[in-house]
């Protein structure tokens, strides 16, 4: 179902309050990437999509106070389902990856509310060994009219004037994401290196360090979870590898900050990128939650269910309070599934 629509629907109509008494459930589980001042340069759209202006955050914050929300941590998430429902409808904020602008324009903003939040970090971002390839594509794409490059043997050409740039984006995206992960690494070389770009550049600039994860998780309204060490998406490993990545990422974070990592989330976290058997492997783990990139409010059936708990994306191209609404209500969700709730697919 087009959710242009739906959202054009919501916004006019309201229609999602119809909605919210059936399926806003217990509260949200709101999902970030970046945070991230405006530009007024080209960009790609995916990209920008990825990125909040820390000006919609304080207005969410601000708007989530003034409609009765609890704002909470994913401890109390978990005190609630397990142990206890909630008085009021509760809403948490979790960013995924490990970018510095959590450090940076996120931490002071909650610290600024008395409010907690949480970052969920693969490791390889701190120890800077991430390859943020999507940022690295959009400038080869805005600096170029043309790309072409060759990989295994194969000459690939894309023409890349004008509005042709987005749908390049995607060509390429769904290039490296059919790729496996050990053929992925010599791609992006093939694709960047003969224009000369470092490929970890972005490492560096973008992500945050140990040390200001440490100190942000000194401050109990900061939680620190585990995103896996490479970020790959874990139904495409072998289960060991799979096991590997998530365990070896909490114990890393744990002798980083001195803290029991109690919370997952998995990397991309969709239907294509984390299932059943990724699930047992976590729920096997202890972890206390996990969550994912589907699409859904929090419910008391997810008591039974805490190591797949859908999210609410917040997105750069949509910082309306309307679209927020249109998913917190649960209306986004139920037109997507057929009315059904996200409880574990």
């Amino acid at each position: 179902m087009n959710q242009e629509l739906l959202f054009k629907a919501a916004r006019i109509l309201r229609i999602h309050n119809l909605f919210r008494p059936f399926y806003s459930g217990m509260g949200s589980i709101l999902m970030f990437h970046r945070i991230a001042r405006k530009e007024n340069s080209q960009r790609i759209e995916k990209n920008r999509r990825n990125e909040v202006s820390p000006e919609f955050l304080e207005l969410l914050l601000t708007f989530f106070l003034e409609s009765g929300y609890e704002i909470v941590s994913l401890d109390t998430i978990y005190d609630y389902l397990v142990h206890r429902e909630s008085q009021t409808r509760f809403v948490a904020f979790t960013f995924d990856d490990g970018y510095a602008d959590a450090y940076s324009l996120a931490y002071p903003m909650f610290r600024k509310y008395n409010a907690p939040f949480t970052i969920y970090v693969s490791t390889n971002y701190p120890d800077k060994k991430a390859v943020l390839w999507w940022y690295l594509l959009e400038d080869l794409l805005l600096r170029n009219d043309e790309i072409r490059f060759i990989h295994d043997k194969k000459d690939y050409l894309f023409p890349s004037e004008g509005h042709q740039k987005e749908k390049v984006f995607h060509s390429i995206r769904t290039l490296m994401m059919q790729r496996s992960n050990d053929d992925l690494e010599s791609f992006i070389k093939d694709l960047f290196e003969p224009y000369g770009m470092d490929i970890y550049q972005y490492s560096y600039a973008l992500t945050l360090d140990w040390s200001q994860i440490r100190i942000m998780s000194e401050n109990p309204l900061v939680t620190i979870g585990a995103h896996t060490m490479d970020h790959y998406a874990l139904r495409r490993l072998a289960r060991e590898h799979a096991e590997q990545e998530i365990l070896t990422s909490r114990k890393i974070i744990e002798n980083r900050i001195g803290k029991k990592v109690e919370h997952f989330s998995y990397p991309f976290g969709g239907r294509g990128e984390a299932g059943e058997r990724e699930f047992e492997m976590v729920r096997n783990m202890g972890f206390k939650t996990a969550t994912t990139t589907r699409i859904g409010n929090i419910f008391p059936t997810h008591r039974d269910h805490l190591e797949c708990l859908p999210r609410i994306p917040v997105s750069g191209n949509r910082e309306s309070l309307s679209h927020i609404e249109a998913f917190t209500s649960g209306y986004i969700s139920a037109m997507s599934n057929n009315f059904k709730k996200v409880i574990t697919a």
